[in-house]
C-alpha cells in the first residue's frame, strides 16, 4: 500500500474563503453522536472525545487487516434549537441548543467496523472510554449529496452571527434561503489558538424560496 493516508472529508467543506459561496458536497457516509445544551457543558466534551476514540480505533485496525489507512477527518458539529417561544431577535438559550458532531469515514467503512471499533475502546482496560456508555452510541450513517451555502469565519465563536448574515445576504440575491440548522467545520482546535485566530468553516443547507 503507497501514498499518504488521506482526509475522507470532503473539500468542499475545507476550502471555504471570507466571501460566500453555493457549491455541492457530494453525499458521504460518517460517525455521529446527538446530544443536547451548551458545547461548554461536559456532554459535548463527552461526546467529542467518545468521536475521536472510535475513529481513530477504525483507523489503526485499519493498519492490522490491510484495507486503506485513511487520516482521521476534521469535526463538524450541527447545531440547531427545539422548544416553544424561540426567540426570532437573538440566538436562543443555550439550554435549547441540539447538536450532532461528526467526522467523516471512507466510503466503504461498515457498520462492522464502527462496532469493532466501539467494543475495542470500551472494554479496554484503563483505556480513556472504558465502560463508555457514549461510546456504544455512536453510529455510521449516511449523508446525501447537499447543496449548501458556507463562508470561512475568522475569530471567536461568538462573532458568527455577522458571518450568518454575510450569508443570508448572499442567499437574498440568488433567490434562495437557509434551513433553520446550520454546521461547523472546526479548522482550529480551540484549546490550542486564540480566539480571534480562530478557522471555522459555517455551512448551511439551502433551497429555492417558496
Amino acid at each position: 500500500m503507497t501514498g499518504k493516508p488521506v482526509s475522507p472529508t470532503p473539500v468542499e467543506l475545507l476550502k471555504a474563503k471570507k466571501t460566500p459561496d453555493l457549491v455541492i458536497v457530494p453525499a458521504r457516509r460518517a460517525i455521529t453522536l446527538r446530544g443536547a445544551g451548551s458545547p461548554d457543558a461536559p456532554d459535548f466534551v463527552e461526546a467529542v472525545g467518545a468521536l475521536y476514540g472510535v475513529a481513530y480505533a477504525m483507523r489503526f485496525a485499519r493498519k492490522k487487516t490491510g484495507l486503506p489507512v485513511f487520516k482521521v477527518g476534521t469535526l463538524e458539529g450541527e447545531w440547531w434549537a427545539e422548544g416553544q417561544d424561540l426567540p426570532t431577535d437573538r440566538i436562543p438559550d443555550r439550554d435549547s441548543w441540539r447538536w450532532e458532531v461528526r467526522i467523516a469515514m471512507p466510503d466503504d467503512a461498515t457498520g462492522g467496523e464502527v462496532a469493532d471499533a466501539i467494543e475495542a475502546v470500551t472494554t479496554k482496560k484503563k483505556g480513556k472510554l472504558f465502560g463508555s456508555e457514549v461510546a456504544r452510541s455512536v453510529t455510521l450513517v449516511e449523508l446525501p449529496e447537499t447543496r449548501i451555502a458556507r463562508l470561512l469565519h475568522l475569530g471567536p465563536y461568538s462573532e458568527e452571527p455577522a458571518s450568518f448574515d454575510r450569508i443570508d445576504a448572499m442567499l437574498e440575491e440568488e433567490g434562495l434561503r437557509r434551513e433553520h440548522r446550520h454546521t461547523e467545520i472546526y479548522l482550529s482546535d480551540p484549546s490550542r489558538t486564540a480566539p480571534e485566530k480562530l478557522k471555522t468553516v459555517l455551512v448551511v443547507s439551502v433551497e429555492a424560496k417558496g
